[in-house]
């Protein structure tokens, strides 16, 4: 999509982009101080877009993620989170956000959820539906700072999981939200 007279900014942009009412509903919380966040969700499924806290005029926005209610993985944070070079309106943005919204969009995703004692240790999420294929989008250690203070346990625990030895892991395939 290009940068054309209608499309003044971030606002003009999603609105065009997401305009079929009969696919997407919008929820828009960008006037809720404590919130700020576009949602777009497909009709039908589970992934939800998020784009987060656009300034007063639309012409920055902080961060796009993506994001499913049946798994625990997460796409990160893909505009930069709070770079404001990254979030400003502009062309080379829009090609950007075009390219990672085929994820969501077109391609589908996998989380890979490793568990140790009953609770998710991290997930992993992947472009695309096939979890040893795709380009690795983000990898959660839902551990924190502690995973990576612990990165020897932490690494000799994945390897365990990994291979089987310990803990369990599930893998979702999550497909496009526009078949």
């Amino acid at each position: 999509m290009k940068i054309d007279n209608e499309i003044k900014n971030w606002k003009d942009y999603l609105e065009r982009k997401f305009s079929d009412q009969s696919i997407y509903t919008i929820d828009d919380k960008t006037n809720v101080l404590s919130n700020g966040v576009y949602n777009v969700t497909a009709k039908g499924s589970k992934t939800e877009i998020s784009f987060i806290y656009p300034d007063k005029d639309w012409l920055t926005i902080d961060d796009i993620q993506f994001h499913n209610s049946k798994v625990n993985g997460w796409s990160g944070e893909l505009l930069g989170g709070n770079g404001p070079k990254r979030g400003k309106f502009n062309q080379e943005n829009i090609d950007y956000v075009n390219k990672v919204l085929e994820t969501p969009l077109k391609k589908g995703w996998t989380c890979t959820d490793y568990s140790l004692f009953g609770k998710v240790f991290k997930s992993v999420t992947r472009e695309g539906m096939k979890p040893k294929v795709g380009i690795k989008i983000l990898t959660d250690f839902n551990f924190g700072c502690i995973g990576t203070i612990l990165f020897p346990i932490t690494f000799l625990i994945n390897i365990g999981i990994e291979i089987g030895l310990i803990g369990k892991k599930k893998t979702s395939i999550i497909k496009p939200m526009v078949e």
